[in-house]
């Protein structure tokens, strides 16, 4: 039988005991858990556990199964009910692979990766900060978003930019708090490098949960990564309607 890893937030006391007992099972079924390099990745939580996880996984090329428990949910794919017979269907192969674009900044010799986008950004309250992108333009606002496709219905579009369908490869740039009214969101293809010109407590945040400070006159790269984030799909998977659904678009009072 494959080898299959559980992933989840252990500080949460109650997912915690969930997987402990999850995990008790499925032995029982016959899986190998936590054995090598997985072949599966059980992911239990919401969206913030499957950013963790994406992160940790791509170099294993391990798929992930998202399931629902606790917040918000828009990557996961499943509710725990749900998962034994999930579980069947993948033993049977009726399942298919999303494979999603991975976003990297490299800056002082460091790489951060993420799956849903690389923001900088002050570190304190809300001010100012310039940042010049070389070959486009210069920005002057409270800071940037630099998204995935996949990051594109989060920070992103809260912001203002616009919502890609999850398979491209392309990557979004949108200004948050544009001093300008001409400054727009941006789309591009190749990699971007960033020169901050101010912003003394400017930090690089990689999908909010890892960060490096940045001083000013610092080159910043912002590329497509090599590495891909895959998730476990099944027949009926619409991945605007689940836009729809989670964000209330077209809603009417």
């Amino acid at each position: 039988m494959a080898s299959l890893t559980i992933i989840y937030k252990k500080e949460d006391q109650l997912i915690a005991g969930t997987a402990r007992q999850l995990a008790k099972e499925l032995k029982k079924q016959g899986w190998r858990i936590n054995q090598g390099r997985p072949k599966l990745a059980l992911v239990l939580g919401g969206d913030g556990t499957i950013l963790r996880a994406a992160r940790l996984l791509a170099k294993d090329n391990a798929p992930i199964l998202g399931v629902h428990l606790g917040g918000v949910g828009f990557c996961t794919e499943i509710e725990l009910p749900e998962l034994d017979e999930t579980l069947k269907k993948i033993k049977r192969g009726q399942y298919h692979l999303d494979e999603r674009t991975m976003i990297e900044a490299t800056v002082s010799g460091k790489k951060l990766l993420a799956l849903n986008d690389i923001v900088i950004s002050n570190s304190g309250i809300a001010r100012l900060i310039k940042l010049k992108l070389q070959g486009i333009a210069e920005y002057a606002a409270d800071g940037l978003v630099f998204s995935t496709a996949t990051g594109s219905t989060a920070y992103n579009l809260s912001v203002g930019g616009p919502i890609l369908s999850p398979n491209s490869k392309s990557l979004i740039i949108s200004p948050i708090a544009a001093h300008s009214l001409s400054t727009r969101p941006i789309i591009l293809e190749e990699p971007v490098t960033g020169i901050l010109i101010k912003g003394k407590k400017a930090i690089l945040t990689a999908d909010g949960q890892n960060f490096v400070p940045l001083r000013e006159g610092e080159k910043i790269k912002i590329e497509r990564s090599k590495l891909t984030a895959k998730f476990i799909r099944f027949a009926g998977y619409d991945f605007f309607a689940k836009v729809k659904k989670t964000f209330c678009f077209g809603a009417r009072s």
